[in-house]
């Protein structure tokens, strides 16, 4: 009988233990690629979408996974230097896109790549980027200072 009463609170004081430990649901950071060289990876916890590699994304990023499914949890964005272009529709739709970093190696900005993200309210864009192309940043209701640098030779309506 004493080892049964042992035993049991043995269990009884564990349980009490592992109750008190705070458990946390873990976020969980998903990734993928948006050009030959170029990936993506994308922390919940955060928000933060990070673009890395070398050369330009894709052409046409209607499909990118941070686009169809994380949409609306994406906060920040932050494209790594190595990065040459900036694909159509790479960013839009995210709505609630505050902040993205762009590094001296993007020399393009494609059509769409950052529509309809309403929640942006400023961006410099890098003095190496010499075309932005059609509609880049149409439907951005929320951007009140855009800095262009004058090395930018083309820009569509």
């Amino acid at each position: 009988m004493r080892r049964i009463r042992k035993f049991l609170s043995v269990i009884l004081a564990t349980l009490m233990v592992i109750s008190i430990i705070p458990i946390t649901a873990s976020a969980e950071v998903v990734d993928g690629t948006c050009g030959v060289n170029v990936t993506w990876t994308f922390d919940e916890a955060t928000g933060v979408l990070t673009i890395s590699g070398i050369g330009p994304m894709y052409e046409d990023s209607k499909n990118n996974e941070w686009r169809n499914t994380y949409r609306e949890q994406v906060k920040t964005v932050v494209i790594n230097d190595g990065v040459t272009r900036i694909g159509n529709y790479a960013f839009c739709n995210l709505v609630n896109l505050t902040s993205i970093t762009l590094p001296d190696s993007v020399t393009s900005i494609d059509s769409l790549a950052f529509g309809d993200c309403t929640s942006l309210t400023s961006i410099t864009i890098p003095n190496s980027v010499t075309t932005i192309a059609y509609n880049a940043f149409a439907g951005c209701s929320g951007l009140t200072s855009i800095v262009i640098p004058s090395g930018v030779t083309s820009i569509g309506n």
